[in-house]
């Protein structure tokens, strides 16, 4: 009887061992796909204006997505539709320094942000000769741009069909004035095109480019600041307030 009871405990200890390593119809978690995000995003300190320009195309999964929040320093970035999210205005804040870029979208679960450095406010200091009759070469001088990496300088009569060649230029940070050339105010045969050049600056850093409103085109070759999340780019400077240099009739 003793031997019976042992061999069936022989028997039944591995029987419990295999049942115990049976895994066959447990439920297995699913793992839960997040949508991805892009994001391209531009942000201006216009001087000129007194006006702040905030825009975003924002994309969940690669469709354009209205539903989620943008913020910029904690407050909220209008959604306009279409995945555009739009601010132009003097009440918007967007001071010198760090700001605190948030993208949200409540429905994932997701919240990610990110911090730019905007330059600090600048301006034209000096223009000699302003009042250029005999369209020479222009000194142009500013002050400097806290936390700038770079600057644009354009000069530009704003027409098309005079003949002139716009001035673009990048300068480095540590420059803070600028001979404009003659050629700046001539046409394509040498000669003098009267009228009112006007001289624009933007301070930049990390990256910088074209935008809704922008009165001059800009040099090529700008950089921009690429993000992993959401993945995408942002570009963001400020604009000194437009001066310029009178060539007369």
């Amino acid at each position: 009887m003793f031997k019976m009871a042992r061999s069936l405990t022989i028997l039944i200890i591995p029987a419990l061992i295999l049942a115990s390593c049976d895994t066959r119809g447990s439920v297995r978690p699913r793992v839960r796909e997040l949508p991805s995000f892009t994001v391209e995003m531009t942000l201006v300190k216009n001087l000129d204006t007194g006006e702040n320009l905030v825009e975003a195309i924002f994309e969940r999964d690669g469709a354009a997505f209205s539903d989620g929040i943008i913020t910029v320093g904690g407050v909220e970035v209008p959604p306009q539709g279409g995945g555009l999210y739009y601010e132009y205005s003097a009440s918007f804040p967007l001071p010198s320094g760090a700001n605190l870029i948030g993208f949200v979208s409540p429905e994932d679960d997701y919240s990610k942000e990110v911090t730019i450095i905007m330059p600090g406010i600048f301006s034209v200091t000096q223009i000699s000769p302003r009042h250029n009759p005999n369209a020479d070469a222009v000194f142009v001088e500013w002050s400097a741009s806290s936390d700038a990496g770079s600057y644009i300088l354009a000069v530009s009569t704003g027409s098309t069909d005079d003949g002139t060649i716009p001035l673009r230029q990048i300068l480095t940070s540590t420059t803070i004035n600028y001979w404009v050339p003659d050629t700046t105010f001539e046409d394509f045969f040498g000669d003098p095109v009267a009228g009112t050049y006007y001289v624009y600056l933007i301070a930049y850093n990390e990256g910088f480019g074209p935008y809704e409103g922008i009165e001059f085109q800009v040099p090529e070759g700008l950089p921009e600041k690429l993000i992993a999340d959401p993945v995408g780019v942002l570009r963001f400077g400020t604009a000194a307030p437009i001066d310029s240099i009178v060539v007369p009739f």
